[in-house]
């Protein structure tokens, strides 16, 4: 069988993958970069070529390529010679391609030259070659190979032969990993009410600028605001202890979890930089000793949020001898946690104090009125009401959203609830919000602080409805209420609304579990399951452990039928056996995910199941599916993921009231049975990664009813002709493989019955296969909001798109063949246009809502990171030029690619520009630039003389690739300027920084001609100095009125000069 490892992670997820030729690198290059990026706290999938058998790609590693967010490729002799490497890196340029932007290619080439993977040599150039030949390939499948290798070349990567050795190679790669990753900050939300003086004042007990130790313990009342005064403190703070730090939420809850101490120990460790210490960890006594021995030897921050007790402390950080300079944060309600012995540690108390009466009052108002303060006749109401809630921020906010728009009367009366809470009770205070709810909103409340937090909101609505609870109305009422949130379609609750809400079941009966309506915890719920009693409580049961350590815990299907009023159960981790036929007939959701055994397939009764999802269940092949689909006659979602033994769909004809449909990463599924026609409900079908299937069924044609319409796989072609008949569609996308060659034989035209998609609002189509003009009907649709046609061959783009009122985003990225185009809809937003064919400069005048513009000739690439290529543009007439540019005045984001074509020297019009790029111009004087911009890139810009004046507000300035020689940069010019990065200025050779007190970061890579970096004046702010790959480099020069100091292979300096540097690379 295949063979990988990968270091340690809390559910599926990598964040690097490394792609390798076993034979070459595995001993030596490779297992010591892994080990590097490993102990840097990220984990990381390695997979060995040599070990994989077959000619397809898994499941398991399919899964690992698309949940990776970095991708790694080590190019060396004979990598180019493995069919699998190959394939590999077609399926990660894919993947980094559909990510949008979220996901990068590091290449690293180690004993080849970047032209070997351009096929312009002939050492890779001829591996292939010898593959094609000696495997009988199909032309298709090498051609993309070769363009996955065009395409990462393309990216700016590392040269082994440019480092002294392999030691200071690895250390960048892991240095900008960590970077790209930024892994450690926490979310918070935006516009916080009355937290500054609470952070400025932590922040001085924590005083990281001194030695020694301090634990700092956060102490106060549910719903104070401690995790998020923690998680503020800990975004401000966190870069000054690099990858040593660690914010561990939830400790409460999480360590009531099966091994809930252990996983937390773990995760510490790997946090901290220290994965290789997760390993064999089973224990928590054993857990504890490998902490102390990392603790010892680390600057640190570890947040423990949460915390109720000493036990947790002890078992997390309570026993060990810090290192000097190490900050322990704990958040907790209990005021006698930390009453520990911890040695050569100073123990320091925060107590959160409540809200300001005015920062309440403003909070509250934000919530009852909309705005910072009361209207003028609930002014006094308003401010009892306040002073009544404690001024918790939580219950501000809860009550506050319970009472917006609201009859006065109902105002009074919230007023007496809350005076007769005692004042401590938190959550008698919130529970005035939640029985204010009628019966079918306070189980949508429960259901979703017991099982549903974090989860996509569809699946549980679809249950809600059947058991009629009316979700529609009553999600609306919960988030208006502020009890739920919803962000990017998934439930949110506080963590002090999920105490409530699991405390209200826990008191239907606190001592019996099975007496009451909802179990979550594991033990719990097996005592429940081993009664011999019939059981008419239990309405949610969920099972679950940690995939890391699935349980050796049998459950017969009869001992799970005895809950009469089942609705919900989610299974993993266990093996199920027997059957339960005649039970379970109130279920509505069934979800079955690895790791999970089943010896006997249960025939459970599926009458009312609306939602069954199964997730790498190997044991569900097409027999199986076949006969669940045939009792589910209610079935209104189907979800079907990783379930490698399906390799056709079943007769849908059985459930006729399927909405939703999915299938991903099924890799050995080759047909969609045509019967999927026949059914009249679907609104949401999608095939994602479902690499074996080559044909969709004309029959897709007939769902009438279907509004999202998503297919990604790399062996599908074209879409079914017949799809243009749904009248109903809202959103179509459509991926093929966009790394092949246009294949004559294989390709296709958007037909001009696209006109018959009225309601279409999202058009998305990545396919090599599509070529020719865009259909005149284009033009027709009222409501197209997006049109994605990148990576595609059309050749052009009708005039009849000026015709679109409601489109907002064209992206044409890679369409190589369009030469010119049309007039544009004035209603657009956002334009993302490259090509090497492009002959005439748009002129793009009437596009006054614009806010994103990126214009390119296909001239080097869309990351900044390289030059451009040779005799592209050469074509393009500067007709027009670009003066029109001042006149989209809601510009925040430019970029501008194209070459010989002048840029205008007045922007200073765009009084909203936050991001510039300019790449390729020779600037005699530079452009009037607006006072609001905040980044600017220059790539290939001779800068001669000095930039704009109106660039106070700068802070990001990256200089690329730039012919000139001398670079000064004054911090009169650039006062808030905080980062500089310059790369691949082969000509520059001095390089001067003067008054510039608020940079931070300074970064120089592949200068090869660099002799000196000169400093002007006391750098206070400064962080970063990192020069790298500058094999002329000689010196730094300290220069003031009163002193020169010039650094000849040694660095001194006053330590005012850069009192904060934390980070120096040469």
């Amino acid at each position: 069988m295949a063979s990988s490892d990968a270091g340690t992670s809390s559910g599926s997820d990598y964040q690097v993958f490394l792609s390798f030729r076993g034979p070459d690198t595995r001993i030596g290059f490779t297992d010591f970069l892994f080990h590097s990026l490993t102990d840097a706290g990220i984990c990381v999938f390695r997979d060995d070529e040599e070990l994989r058998v077959g000619e397809r790609i898994d499941g398991s590693l399919l899964r690992a390529i698309d949940n990776s967010r970095i991708y790694i490729p080590v190019f060396s002799r004979n990598y180019a010679s493995s069919p699998w490497c190959l394939r590999e890196l077609v399926q990660i340029v894919a993947s980094t391609f559909k990510s949008e932007g979220n996901k990068a290619i590091l290449p690293i080439f180690l004993d080849v030259e970047p032209n070997d993977v351009k096929l312009k040599t002939p050492l890779y150039r001829d591996a292939i070659l010898n593959l094609e030949r000696e495997k009988k390939l199909s032309s298709e499948q090498v051609d993309a190979w070769r363009e996955a290798l065009m395409e990462v070349d393309a990216i700016k990567g590392w040269e082994a032969k440019k480092y002294r050795g392999h030691g200071e190679l690895i250390r960048l790669v892991v240095e900008e990993v960590v970077q790209k990753l930024k892994t450690k900050h926490r979310s918070v939300i935006e516009h916080l009410v009355g937290i500054d003086d609470h952070v400025a004042a932590l922040s001085k007990l924590l005083d990281i600028n001194s030695n020694g130790v301090r634990l700092i313990k956060i102490h106060g009342m549910g719903g104070i605001g401690k995790t998020t005064l923690a998680k503020v403190v800990f975004n401000q703070l966190s870069s000054h202890f690099g990858k040593c730090c660690c914010f561990l939420e939830d400790v409460r809850a999480r360590s009531l979890r099966t091994d809930g101490l252990v996983d937390l120990q773990k995760r510490l460790l790997f946090e901290i930089g220290h994965p290789a210490g997760t390993k064999g960890i089973e224990e928590i006594d054993h857990g504890m000793k490998r902490i102390g021995e990392v603790l010892c030897s680390k600057k640190v921050l570890i947040v423990l949020d949460d915390v109720d007790n000493n036990e947790q402390v002890e078992k997390l950080v309570g026993k060990s001898t810090f290192y000097s300079g190490s900050r322990i944060l704990i958040t907790t309600r209990n005021k006698d946690v930390l009453r520990i012995n911890t040695p050569k540690c100073q123990i320091l108390d925060y107590e959160m104090e409540v809200m300001s009466t005015e920062c309440a009052l403003e909070l509250f108002s934000k919530h009852a009125f909309n705005k910072d303060s009361p209207l003028d006749d609930y002014n006094d109401l308003s401010r009892e009401i306040v002073y009544s809630t404690g001024r918790l921020p939580l219950a501000v906010e809860v009550i506050g959203s319970f009472l917006y728009q609201k009859p006065q009367e109902l105002w009074k009366e919230t007023l007496e609830k809350l005076r007769r809470a005692p004042h401590e009770d938190v959550f008698g205070k919130l529970k005035i919000s939640y029985d204010a709810l009628n019966f079918e909103q306070q189980q949508i409340f429960l259901d979703i602080a017991s099982f549903f937090i974090g989860e996509d909101k569809l699946n549980a609505i679809y249950m809600w409805k059947d058991c009629e609870f009316s979700p529609d109305i009553g999600v609306a009422v919960l988030i208006n209420m502020s009890s739920i949130k919803i962000v990017e379609n998934k439930l949110r609750m506080h963590d002090q609304l999920r105490d409530l809400g699991r405390k209200i079941v826990h008191q239907e009966n606190p001592t019996n579990p099975k007496e009451r309506s909802r179990i979550w915890i594991w033990d719990e719920g097996l005592e429940a399951i081993r009664s011999r009693e019939m059981n008419n409580n239990v309405q949610a049961l969920s099972l679950e452990t940690s995939r890391r350590h699935p349980h050796n815990v049998v459950v017969r299907s009869e001992e799970i039928g005895r809950f009469e009023h089942l609705r919900f159960l989610k299974l993993s981790g266990l093996t199920l056996v027997g059957d339960a036929a005649n039970h379970l007939t109130k279920l509505r959701w069934i979800s079955l995910s690895w790791p999970l055994q089943i010896n006997k397939w249960p025939t459970m009764s599926l009458k009312n199941v609306v939602v069954l999802e199964f997730y790498a269940v190997d044991f569900l092949d097409d027999s199986r599916l076949r006969s669940l689909i045939k009792m589910a006659a209610k079935l209104k979602v189907l979800s079907l993921k990783y379930c490698w033994n399906i390799t056709g769909t079943p007769d849908f004809s059985g459930c006729p009231n399927l909405e939703r449909l999915t299938f991903e990463d099924c890799s050995k599924l080759r047909k969609i049975d045509g019967s999927i026609g026949m059914l009249k409900c679907p609104i949401d079908l999608k095939i994602n990664r479902c690499d074996s299937l080559k044909h969709l069924p004309e029959e897709i044609g007939d769902l009438v009813n279907l509004q999202y319409f998503f297919v990604a796989c790399s062996e599908i072609k074209e879409l079914p002709s017949s799809i243009w008949k749904l009248k109903s569609l809202r959103e179509l996308h459509f991926q093929g493989n966009i790394y092949q060659e246009l294949d004559p034989a294989n390709s296709w035209e958007l037909p001009s019955a696209i006109g018959m998609l009225q309601n279409l609002e999202v058009l998305q189509v990545n396919s090599r296969s599509l070529k020719g003009e865009l259909a005149l009907a284009i033009g027709s649709l009222p409501f197209l909001r997006i049109l994605n046609l990148s990576r595609t061959g059309i050749t052009g783009i009708p005039k009849s798109i000026s015709m679109l009122p409601r489109l907002q985003r064209i992206e044409l990225v890679g369409c190589n063949m369009i030469q010119e185009l049309p007039m544009l809809p004035t209603s657009l937003t956002h334009l993302r246009v490259s090509s090497k064919s492009l002959l005439v400069v748009p002129d793009l005048s009437n596009l006054t809502n614009l806010v994103e513009l990126d214009l390119s000739d296909g001239g080097g690439y869309l990351d900044d990171r390289f030059p451009p290529e040779k005799g592209v543009g050469d074509k393009l007439h500067c007709t027009g030029e670009l003066g029109w540019i001042g006149k989209l005045s809601k510009l925040t984001k430019l970029s501008i690619r194209l070459h010989k074509v002048p840029i205008p020297t007045e922007m200073a019009p765009l009084p909203l520009l936050n991001e510039l790029a300019l790449f390729n111009l020779d600037l005699q004087t530079f452009p009037q630039l607006p006072l609001s911009l905040q980044k600017l890139s220059l790539d290939n810009v001779n800068i001669v003389g000095s930039l704009s004046p109106n660039l106070r507000n700068l802070s990001c300035l990256h200089i690329c690739w730039s012919p000139t020689q001398e670079i000064q940069l004054d911090g009169l010019q650039l006062p808030q300027l905080k980062e500089l990065h310059v790369l691949g200025c082969g000509y520059l050779e001095r390089l001067s920084l003067s008054r510039m007190r608020k940079l931070r970061e300074v970064k120089v890579v592949y200068c090869p001609k660099l002799v000196e970096i000169q400093f002007s004046t006391v750098f206070e702010s400064l962080e970063a100095l990192s020069i790298e790959v500058c094999e002329s480099f000689e010196r730094i020069v300290y220069e003031s009125a009163d002193e020169l100091i010039s650094c000849e292979g040694r660095l001194i300096f006053p330590s005012r000069v850069l009192s904060k540097l934390r980070n120096l690379t040469l």
